[in-house]
């Protein structure tokens, strides 16, 4: 287990030098904890897909994996289609956000927009104490 020494002194009342390091530190440590992070969820993953399941428990720990269907914008074909409906000014850029809220907002349907991405399904992992 790696450690770090963080202080629990206000940064208000420490010397700036100290402040830096400590900055530092906290810095690398959170990189360190969140490859740790990717390479066990990437690991929990493998085991759901390998085992067929979404809810593994282990204890009192609960771990839900949820699929999400991300949109990979096809460009070529979208961008002639949004000018052409005078809509590319609003997105300038293919942003998932932007297209999302144009389409919540009724300018564009998803039907009219097929063909236009690939989808590449994506999981989010979520851990409860149960």
């Amino acid at each position: 287990m790696v450690e770090f020494d963080i202080s629990e002194q206000d940064p208000e009342g420490m010397d700036l030098a100290d402040v830096a390091l400590e900055y530092d530190e906290i810095v690398s440590a959170i990189a360190v904890l969140e490859k740790r992070r990717e390479e066990l969820r990437e690991r929990i993953l493998n085991t759901f897909d390998e085992k067929g399941i979404d809810v593994l428990r282990i204890g009192d720990v609960e771990l839900r994996r949820k699929r999400i269907d991300w949109k990979l914008w096809r460009i070529r074909k979208l961008k002639p289609y949004l000018q052409k409906r005078e809509l590319w000014d609003m997105v300038e850029s293919v942003d998932r956000k932007t297209l999302s809220k144009l389409i919540e907002r009724g300018f564009l349907t998803e039907e009219e927009l097929e063909g236009m991405y690939d989808i590449e399904p994506r999981y989010s992992l979520h851990v409860n104490r149960v």
